[in-house]
């Protein structure tokens, strides 16, 4: 299995027909999708609170990855034991 590059997570925002909005650190940014991601999204639109792996760059989803690659599943249980504490270290 190829190990997944370098990533951050990101807050959905909008989803459009050919990209996704989504914010990192206060900032947004509108990144191309797949016609498959942009189907995925569409079911997770709904939600209160998505959270997106997006490329360092800021110029892809990582999404065909994500499920299977052990990095993002140790940065996603990071970002959830951050995000239950009563401090948070965002934007800091």
């Amino acid at each position: 299995m190829r190990r997944l590059e370098a990533f951050t997570l990101a807050t959905f925002l909008e989803l459009h027909s050919t990209h996704v909005t989504v914010m990192i650190h206060q900032a947004r940014y509108d990144i191309p999708l797949l016609q498959e991601e942009h189907a995925l999204l569409q079911l997770l639109q709904e939600e209160p609170l998505v959270l997106l792996p997006v490329s360092r760059d800021r110029r892809h989803l990582l999404l065909d990855r994500l499920a299977t690659d052990p990095m993002v599943l140790e940065e996603l249980n990071d970002f959830e034991g951050a995000a239950d504490s009563s401090v948070s270290s965002e934007g800091v």
